[in-house]
């Protein structure tokens, strides 16, 4: 069952009803599935069954599949701490005492263990300190394995790093999984008082979602956050900022340790149609002081949500400008490159699989076009291959990429996509973008505001027809811009300026 735009704004109101009771505490904001982030389909699978309710042997099944997920997700921390060492984070050794600001960032594949560059900020860290401050980054690990023996990799590095544990001691654990059963029982007895029969839904689901893996990791995260701020005396920190639950109780953490911290939230990726949890205040101490963006584009964008009022908004930048640096010359290639056509898809594995298995009906439609698959860092071929048998056995015009984001770009003519990023340095390098539809969803689309700039298919008869014909360039879109410049206002350079400008708010050292 695919979502209405009215079922999802519904959704959106009765959550953030239920965060801004008089009663909310740090426990509810915990839970994950009370903020709604965006109206992705793959995110809003999660919220279904308040309107599609099973009956019969389908409701049995249901409601025992959630019991069993919720089961193994609230106790797999406790099976972990045999096998690990057990503190709150790995690595920094070498932490200074004194720290001007913390960066909060992900460690999203191994092969970035021991890089100079962060994944979503870059060398700014570096820049910082080459303008005088102390500088942490503080990794959250997604890449499920254990990286206790990696986190030295970064021994002696100017910017330090150390990662979060995924486990706490087992009274910590305990005591997080006591507080989120509390509030379990707290939300199923205002259910019971509710009258409304959708808010009671919206409260009852919540109370289930407290005793989820991922309510128990905002919990776990505010600790670490807290502990991590008190060992350093960090006078601020910023987070890569999407809404999320943990994103808001990082910095009422933070404040609580030190209420005159400066908590600056990071916004790095596109802003859709409906996003919604960004663009929402909370109580004071979940919100950020400002917010710092990757472009010109989203700055409008937020500046345009009337719950952000009061929060400043400034342009920091992004890594993901495209200026083809990344590009090795001599490259020889065998098939043209305007014969190529880049796929592109988010680092959800049902996304990949919605992207993959389209364009492998396109390759063997169009032979001579070449298809090159790319894959966000968070994945890989191998674990999509294995819940896959279709993407086993591929034709000779489709390419598993191996190379950079760039000469992927410079060797290609088109891009299919759907929900990605990537799509925005795709036009910069001078891509075709072709958006692939899905009927009865609303879009996903980053590039939803230009609509004259764009290509969408619905079939592979659509993709085909668009590859044989459609070779003239990008038309110009209202006041002159052309899709090139609008996406050259996505993401712009990171600018050091900006985030010492932001931090000279409250007069830290080494402010000029």
């Amino acid at each position: 069952m695919l979502l209405t735009e009215g079922q999802y704004r519904a959704i959106c109101a009765a959550c953030d009803r239920v965060l801004l009771r008089p009663d909310s505490n740090m426990e509810r904001v915990c839970i994950p599935w009370l903020h709604v982030i965006r109206e992705h389909p793959v995110f809003l699978s999660n919220y279904v069954d308040l309107f599609d309710r099973k009956t019969g042997k389908n409701d049995v099944f249901y409601t025992w599949s959630q019991v069993l997920r919720r089961k193994a997700g609230w106790f797999k921390p406790f099976l972990k701490l045999p096998r690990e060492k057990i503190q709150p984070w790995f690595g920094g050794s070498d932490l200074p005492t004194r720290v001007d600001v913390l960066f909060v960032s992900h460690l999203l594949n191994p092969s970035h263990i021991g890089n100079e560059e962060d994944f979503y900020f870059g060398r700014l860290p570096h820049e910082m300190v080459a303008r005088g401050y102390s500088v942490v980054i503080a990794l959250i690990n997604q890449t499920g394995i254990n990286v206790a023996s990696f986190a030295g990799k970064w021994y002696k590095n100017p910017v330090p790093r150390t990662i979060f544990s995924s486990t706490l001691r087992f009274s910590e654990e305990e005591g997080i999984h006591r507080r989120l059963k509390m509030e379990s029982l707290r939300l199923t007895e205002l259910a019971r008082e509710e009258k409304e029969g959708f808010l009671r839904r919206v409260l009852l689901r919540a109370a289930k979602e407290a005793l989820t893996s991922g309510a128990c990791f905002s919990m776990r995260m505010a600790l670490q956050i807290r502990w991590l701020c008190a060992r350093l005396g960090a006078k601020a920190i910023i987070v890569t900022h999407e809404g999320h639950a943990w994103e808001r109780v990082a910095f009422a953490a933070a404040r609580k340790q030190n209420p005159g911290i400066r908590c600056i939230g990071y916004q790095h990726a596109a802003l859709f149609r409906l996003q919604h949890a960004i663009r929402r205040k909370l109580s004071n101490e979940y919100n950020p002081d400002s917010i710092l963006t990757a472009g010109s584009v989203s700055k409008a964008q937020l500046e345009n949500s009337v719950d952000l009022d009061g929060i400043p908004i400034t342009v920091l930048g992004s890594n993901r400008t495209f200026n083809g640096s990344g590009v090795k010359p001599g490259n020889t290639r065998k098939i043209p490159d305007d014969s190529r056509c880049l796929v592109i898809p988010e680092g959800i594995p049902s996304e990949c699989h919605i992207l993959f298995e389209f364009s492998l009906e396109c390759a063997h439609a169009l032979p001579d076009v070449q298809f090159i698959w790319r894959l966000h860092p968070i994945l890989s071929y191998d674990s999509l291959s294995d819940q896959n048998p279709r993407l086993r056995n591929l034709p000779v015009n489709i390419l598993l990429s191996a190379e950079t984001l760039e000469i992927d770009i410079v060797r290609c003519r088109w891009a299919l996509y759907r929900g990605t990023t990537a799509i925005v340095q795709g036009v910069m390098g001078g891509l075709m973008p072709i958006y692939l539809e899905l009927p009865g969803e609303m879009t996903i689309d980053p590039l939803y505001e230009l609509q004259d700039c764009r290509e969408s298919v619905k079939s592979c008869t659509d993709f085909v027809e668009i590859i044989k014909t459609h070779h003239r360039p990008f038309p110009v879109v209202a006041g002159n811009r052309t899709a090139k410049h609008y996406c050259s206002e996505f993401f712009k350079p990171l600018d050091a300026r900006v985030l010492e400008a932001a931090l000279c708010v409250r007069h830290l050292p080494h402010c000029r």
